[in-house]
């Protein structure tokens, strides 16, 4: 963009840690609009030196600018405010909406590893247990004055109503996804705002420094975080690092947090603090391993260098007493908390000789390319792992017709049905043979589709489909969409999604166990009920890449000290396993 307004070219201004008024601030007479990036060239606009952010100086904003205004609990409205002179709100005089029996204990417990100085928490309860409103419950509740929300993009919108929802109104909220984390950083000799988004990033993870400091930092997906060299993990470490005061109190939310122990290095400050160990600090993953052998882990491995919660039971104990029986950690089966369990059905589907051919030839070569690792740390990464995906989602073309007619028979059985898969390509060509199934046998035959692309009309679709104005929905986004029965207030006017019980079924092998494990949770939400179907060709390598998927996913469950639901994945692998032995692959 390029600078029109020379006024707007000041010096830096200071900025309080807690920010309250900025002094020399003219807003009532200058007041600042700070503007969301990709705004259109416009009169007046200019970037600003200090933030980096598009700005309009005047006391209305214009029309055309609207749409691009500075959201609530955004990065740009926070800045809005600091230039303007805006103090913090005082808490707002209303009644707090009430929490679930269950929900109740988990904030008192959060609320209490603060006051007893623990340096955060982790939640880890099931997939639809209401963590957003715990987490905003607990925080509004603490003597902190900014908070910094991280969650995925297609998140951002429900976190900002839910903190309008549950908050107090008596703290500033910033809520970002993990790939806008760097514009919370300034760098002393790089213009991070007029770099390439990818170099600005790693500049930042590497070197920059945060612009404000947050008291309290909520992590939404904390699994997100697994990976400590990742440029969101840097980006994240350094806003928790501070050069001086104290670190801001993380509290971590995931349904699925580890499938292994070595991923339980975001949680290592916890690990510390209840052993009394010094932390890890930067170091690679062999010398992390030896650090949680030092604090008790086993870390027994089978000849294939993979760790199972089955031949582990020590390292699962371990989590459970490190991190949820005490002060800094909490998680509960769904029947602990009185939520249904998880049904799920293998529904195994016979293709034709040619097409079984060409299906077996296809995960062949990607058989040879990758072998047969699971989770997305072990998949090969950048072109290969691409050219890998592509061959997996040629086999699944040849699928579509068979998932077209399980879905037409849950719909004729009284479902709506939810169909996670991979691969945009596959999302439209399941659309158009789930359509055509459904109207060859004159059931209701609109099916949408929830994906990026027309991001504008994604509410619009999942509404659709919640109000039972179409069966089915097809989608590659596992975040941020409540796919639920009997979803309350699902077009923000008070209506409530139907009654009608929701299938899941599953039409690609999604890899890794938490990835899969989030594709069911769209649906098993709040209480409700949602069936699993696994949809697979048997006597190939998709069945035999579908048993360790279950079993990374039973990783999964046993972490999060689910184990009847660990103890199902794994018979349903056990299945699959003693399947596969009986019926050779056709040699590609």
């Amino acid at each position: 963009m390029e600078i029109s307004s020379p006024a707007l070219m000041e010096g830096p201004q200071p900025l309080p840690a807690q920010p309250g008024r900025t002094p020399g601030a003219t807003g009532r007479d200058h007041p600042y609009h700070v503007l969301t990036t990709g705004c259109p060239p416009y009169p007046g606009v200019a970037r600003h030196a200090r933030w980096g952010l598009p700005v309009y100086r005047g006391r209305r904003l214009p029309p055309a600018l609207a749409d691009v205004a500075a959201p609530r609990h955004s990065w740009e409205r926070l800045v809005q405010d600091v230039l303007n002179g805006v103090p913090p709100a005082s808490a707002r005089e209303r009644k707090q909406p009430e929490l679930r029996d269950y929900q109740r204990p988990r904030v008192e417990k959060m609320r209490s590893a603060f006051s007893l100085g623990a340096p955060g928490f982790l939640l880890a309860d099931p997939t639809g247990s209401g963590k957003t409103p715990m987490a905003i419950t607990t925080v509004s509740g603490l003597p902190v004055q900014l908070v910094l929300v991280v969650t995925k993009l297609s998140v951002v919108p429900a976190w900002r109503a839910a903190i309008d929802y549950f908050g107090t109104g008596a703290q500033r909220w910033v809520v970002i996804n993990p790939e806008q984390m760097w514009r919370l950083f300034e760098h002393p000799w790089h213009p991070l705002a007029s770099l390439p988004v990818d170099e600005a990033a790693a500049i930042a993870a590497q070197s920059g420094r945060c612009r404000v400091d947050f008291g309290a930092v909520i992590t939404d997906e904390s699994h997100i975080l697994a990976d400590p060299m990742s440029i969101r993990s840097r980006l994240h470490a350094r806003i928790m690092d501070r050069a001086e005061g104290e670190r801001p109190w993380w509290l971590r939310l995931s349904a699925t947090p580890f499938t292994a122990p070595h991923e339980t290095r975001y949680v290592a400050d916890l690990i510390a603090h209840v052993t009394g160990a010094e932390e890890p600090g930067d170091v690679d993953r062999s010398a992390y391993l030896d650090w949680l052998r030092e604090c008790g882990f086993e870390l027994n491995t089978d000849t294939g260098g993979r760790w199972h919660h089955v031949d582990n039971a020590h390292d699962v104990e371990r989590v459970k007493e490190l991190l949820y029986d005490s002060a800094v950690g909490a998680s509960s089966s769904p029947q602990e908390l009185g939520l249904p369990d998880q049904a799920r059905e293998l529904r195994p589907v016979e293709l034709s000789a040619d097409d079984r051919r060409k299906y077996a030839q296809a995960w062949h070569a990607f058989r040879q390319e990758v072998g047969l690792a699971t989770d997305d740390e072990d998949a090969p990464h950048g072109d290969g792992r691409q050219a890998a995906l592509r061959r997996v989602q040629r086999a699944s073309f040849l699928k579509t017709a068979h998932v077209a007619a399980v879905v037409a028979d849950l719909v004729a059985d009284g479902y709506q049905v939810c169909v996670p898969t991979w691969f945009l390509e596959t999302v439209h060509a399941l659309v158009e043979r789930i359509s055509w199934e459904l109207k060859s046998r004159e059931l209701p035959h609109r099916v949408v589709d929830i994906t990026g692309e027309g991001v504008g009309l994604r509410e619009r679709k999942r509404r659709a489909f919640q109000l039972g104005r179409c069966k089915v929905v097809v989608f590659n986004a596992l975040e941020g969409i409540n796919l639920h029965a009997g979803e309350r207030n699902v077009d923000g006017e008070g209506a409530t999604a139907t009654s009608t019980p929701r299938a899941t079924v599953v039409a690609d092998v999604l890899t890794g166990g938490k990835r899969t494990l989030q594709a069911e949770g769209r649906a098993s939400r709040d209480g409700q009920h949602a069936l699993a179907v696994y949809v697979y060709v048997p006597g190939t390598t998709e069945e035999a890449w579908l048993a360790r998927m279950l079993r990374s996913a039973a990783n999964t469950q046993a972490l999060a000290r689910t184990s009847a639901d660990a103890r199902a994945l794994t018979e349903l692998a056990d299945q699959l396993d003693a399947h596969a032995g009986t019926t050779p692959e056709v040699p590609a």
